[in-house]
């Protein structure tokens, strides 16, 4: 575990106090900036070593040469885990691709290359600005020489325009007058999973302005171009003579400065970058073998051709410029997410930070990709599409972003077609969304692990995601454009899937969201979202009647098909023991209590972990009953949730991240505040911490919307149904309040906890009244109303029931 040693020195900013080789990759992940089309590692713009640099664009992919860690060292993993013929012939595999590093700027003073490694450090501050998304870094820094050098870099990608980067360096002599000279453009020497996957096409350098434009690989050979506009500003006034420059490695622009002691010397860098998948008519994936897509060299051009007219565009303003519309964009989209508590400086802080990284993952202009494991932070996980996005993701901007949340339904609706291709191959019907999805909708998963090949939740979690959008927007457009569909068709895969048994309905040979129980039955997650799944969507069917005429045509749906949907879903096994224990699947109890771990030796914990006998164990890697009163809604008598909790909890080992906000919601719900906040800040602050051992790899994004979620939904108690905002809230005893803001079917409406009240208040711009259901009883608040109901104990009453006696 290496803490990135980061502190939370304001309430809006993250400051590295000092440079720390150590854990430099780790920073490089928690100081990435991004916009939900490409995200930057924080690396340094005088060097982007390997792991530690990465530049990504969101379903910017090709294939890439994996040499998977595996090894079944015990019959749970020889046998359940470990396709090992697949391991075998496995080599080749989609993954987004690191592309050219275009944060270079080298400065030489009095002959010697700054880097912090080299001469002396005298000061050294980083800032993550979260109130503005823009990284920070002040040095003073001593060459050999003796001389003294204050050097200030900003940065920010903008939330105006996608595909505008931004960057400023200052450079200021302190106590000397030398010659300084600054290169500034493009480093092409980047790797992915340390290989060079992109392909160089072509390399343009004139003046202060230089554009490099390669391919994603050799599969999709995707287009790619970046162009770099450098300036040199002293005394607010432009001067020139940049020299261009074709280096072996890095492609720039180079000045010498005649530097004058105390004198501010502000090279402003201003990058656009542009790929095919952004051009009408450009099939972005033609390299994948679209005849009917434009040839190779009219896609190159038109990339090409397009960001040279983009970094013309910014010729004709300054950073401030940029920076101005940026924050004007940043500050709208993450007023929305933000979540204030006051009373708990860590938990405030650590909360905004996670929320930072949630508010940079989103696609909020265009469906080609969607909500990844590790958002834009490095190409671990490839960039794919997994169950996270439904379940743990997306429902943060559902409730706070719903226009831009509705790309991530788009994303699914666009990969329809191949998930019932995936269903034809299984010669199934309807739909069979993959386990990791990336660009083309085929399945991406590794194939020499067996288990997420079982985990057909997938296929239902999609399904949810499309349900639990329409709860919280009541969008009937979507619904009956692409929702209704989807569900449909999902619906069909399931009522095929589901086998039938003395009446009831079971699901059989699955693996549940917990990872180490493989080829088991009922799985109590999968058969409950199924069942629930398939009953709302009978529903809807009834519910919108005639309006689906169209879609009843275009995939031959039958009048009998929602009956038999909704038949299945009144007889699905829904495993519950008469104590109310709901077992994870069948025979699960009759498991052992404990881990039986073989042949660990000097092992690590993870590989300790992973030489266990789960196959033999209760032990699981991540909730899954859990997630049923938690993310799915399942509403249960608070005794038996509360069993369930205790037993759950401690057969969980947390080897996953999703662990922490499940277990934060689950502890607030029944009454735990103190395990609650323990696990709220594990979610907002893993790898901060490093909880896991591998912050290097890039962010958990979807442990850190579950942060939003613990403080929301958690002890916020608030969930939006489609009749309304339903509040349970459980108030942390020493916060003084938790303030947020969400959007139920378009009315936005503010809340504020306190341990007397709490107080929701109604936008003024409003145009109907939002239903809610709390403690007190049912109301409503109009339009720029205001509503408050207690939220403390009647201590008589319960006095009275702990004790059977009058109070």
């Amino acid at each position: 575990m290496k803490k990135s040693g980061l502190v939370l020195s304001t309430p809006w900013e993250v400051t590295e106090t000092a440079y720390n080789l150590n854990v430099e990759a780790n920073i490089a992940t928690l100081f990435t900036t991004g916009n939900g089309y490409i995200g930057v590692r924080g690396s340094l713009e005088e060097f982007g070593s390997v792991r530690i640099q990465g530049a990504y664009i969101r379903g910017v992919i090709d294939r890439i040469i994996e040499i998977p860690a595996a090894f079944a060292d015990n019959v749970y993993m020889k046998k359940y885990y470990l396709n090992e013929e697949g391991l075998r012939h496995f080599e080749k595999q989609d993954s987004i691709v690191n592309f050219a590093d275009f944060l270079t700027v080298r400065i030489t003073i009095g002959g010697e290359v700054f880097y912090p490694w080299e001469g002396e450090l005298l000061d050294w501050t980083r800032t993550l600005d979260m109130a503005s998304g823009v990284l920070r870094r002040e040095v003073r820094w001593k060459n050999t020489r003796g001389q003294i050098t204050r050097i200030r870099f900003e940065r920010f990608s903008s939330f105006a325009d996608d595909h505008v980067y931004a960057q400023a360096v200052t450079v200021t002599p302190e106590n000397y007058s030398d010659t300084v000279e600054v290169l500034s453009g493009i480093d092409r020497t980047t790797k992915t999973n340390g290989q060079f996957i992109c392909l160089p096409v072509s390399s343009e350098a004139e003046s202060n302005i230089v554009q490099y434009t390669e391919l994603s690989g050799e599969h999709f050979r995707f287009p790619i171009s970046t162009a770099c506009l450098s300036r040199l500003y002293v005394d607010d006034q432009e001067v020139g003579g940049w020299q261009p420059e074709d280096g072996p490695d890095i492609l720039g622009s180079r000045i010498r400065i005649d530097a004058r002691e105390g004198v501010d010397y502000r090279i402003e860098k201003q990058i656009y970058i542009i790929t095919a998948r952004d051009l009408p008519g450009m099939d972005p994936y033609a390299g994948a073998g679209n005849p009917e897509a434009p040839e190779e060299s009219v896609r190159i051009a038109a990339t090409r051709d397009a960001a040279r007219a983009g970094v013309e565009r910014l010729c004709h303003g300054r950073y401030a410029d940029r920076f101005a519309s940026h924050l004007c964009a940043w500050t709208d989209a993450f007023a929305k997410l933000n979540v204030t508590i006051e009373g708990d400086d860590t938990a405030d802080r650590s909360l905004r930070f996670s929320n930072y990284h949630t508010a940079i993952t989103l696609a909020r202009n265009d469906h080609v990709h969607s909500l990844a494991a590790k958002g834009l932070t490095g190409d671990i996980y490839n960039d794919f599409v997994w169950w996270d996005c439904e379940i743990y993701q997306a429902p943060v901007f559902y409730q706070t972003m719903p226009e831009a949340a509705k790309e991530t339904i788009l994303y699914r609706y666009d990969k329809l077609p191949a998930a019932r291709e995936n269903a034809r191959r299984e010669n199934m019907p309807g739909a069979r969304y993959p386990f990791t999805s990336s660009v083309t909708g085929e399945e991406t998963v590794w194939a020499y692990a067996r288990h997420p090949f079982l985990q057909i939740h997938i296929v239902a979690d999609v399904a949810f995601g499309v349900l639990n959008y329409y709860q919280c927007t009541g969008d009937d457009e979507l619904m009956l454009g692409q929702g209704m569909e989807i569900l449909c068709e999902v619906c069909r895969w399931w009522a095929a899937r589901v086998s039938e048994h003395d009446g009831r309905f079971e699901i059989r040979n699955v693996t549940g969201t917990d990872e180490h129980h493989p080829y088991i039955n009922n799985n109590a997650y999968t058969n409950y979202e199924v069942a629930f799944v398939l009953r709302q969507t009978a529903e809807l069917c009834g519910r919108y009647g005639s309006l689906l005429e169209a879609l009843r045509e275009k995939i031959g749906l039958t009048a009998d098909e929602p009956a038999r949907w909704l038949d299945i879903a009144d007889r699905m096994y829904l495993p519950m023991e008469p104590n109310g224990m709901i077992p994870q699947f069948d025979g699960y109890f009759s498991l052992s209590r404990t881990l039986e771990v073989v042949g660990t030796g000097s092992a690590t914990s993870f590989q300790m972990k992973q030489s266990g006998l789960y196959h033999k164990s209760q032990v699981i890697k991540q909730p899954d009953v859990l997630l049923l009163f938690t993310y799915l809604g399942l509403h249960a008598d608070p005794e038996v949730y509360s069993r369930n909790y205790d037993y759950y909890v401690q057969r969980c080992e947390a080897s996953s991240s999703l662990t922490y906000p499940v277990h934060a919601i689950a502890a607030a719900d029944i009454g735990m505040p103190d395990t609650a906040y323990d696990h709220f800040l594990k979610s907002a602050r893993l790898d901060m911490d490093d909880e896991h051992n591998c912050a290097f790899q890039g962010l958990h994004t979807a442990c850190a919307a579950g942060a939003w979620l613990a403080a929301v939904r958690g002890f916020g108690g608030t969930e939006l149904k489609s009749d309304g905002i339903h509040l349970h809230p459980h108030m942390v005893p020493w916060w003084k309040s938790l303030s947020y803001r969400v959007v139920w079917h378009g009315q936005t409406v503010r809340f504020r906890l306190t341990a007397a009240d709490m107080t929701v208040t109604a936008d003024a711009a409003n145009t109907a009244d939002i239903p809610l259901f709390t403690p007190a009883g049912r109301a409503s608040v109009a339009p720029g109303g205001e509503y408050r109901f207690s939220t403390a104990l009647d201590t008589a009453v319960r006095f009275s029931s702990i004790t059977g006696g009058e109070a």
